[in-house]
């Protein structure tokens, strides 16, 4: 990503020039959007979305994909997946890749769907959680409004 092109339309004179030569993208991190220094900003995923919207070949690769679930679940040795909570604020990447690798999930709501899913005081509303899950065709295990390490 180039500063100062906060939109996947930026891009798109260099995407055409991949296309026409016929060149895969790999996309490492398939996450849409990214809260950086409380700021908003596109990531990966939103230029390799484009690029396929151009007719080029995008391979993808990181959440939700069971691969990387799997090579970081082998990094512990043998464990017990009922020990393993998968963290994110992402319905599409985060839980949808926790779910697909039969991870119990925490959905922090206060991150990439803050603006929609917390009241004004920033705390979680639960229905609205709810609805939203419902609606990307996911169910996390648990919600919480943050997360802070």
């Amino acid at each position: 990503l180039v500063e100062g092109r906060p939109d996947p339309a930026a891009y798109v004179d260099e995407l055409a020039a991949a296309r026409a030569r016929g060149l895969p993208l790999v996309c490492a991190n398939p996450d849409l959007v990214v809260h950086r220094l409380g700021r908003e900003e596109i990531c990966a995923g939103a230029i390799a979305l484009r690029y396929a919207e151009l007719g080029g070949d995008v391979r993808w690769h990181g959440k939700p994909h069971r691969s990387l679930y799997e090579s970081a679940i082998a990094l512990f040795g043998p464990i017990d997946r009922a020990r393993i909570l998968a963290v994110g604020d992402s319905f599409r990447t985060d839980i949808r890749g926790a779910e697909g690798a039969g991870l119990d999930s925490l959905f922090v709501a206060g991150g990439i769907h803050g603006g929609e899913l917390c009241d004004a005081d920033g705390r979680p509303d639960a229905a609205r959680i709810d609805a939203a899950a419902r609606a990307a065709g996911v169910a996390p295990t648990y919600a919480c409004g943050r997360f802070e390490w």
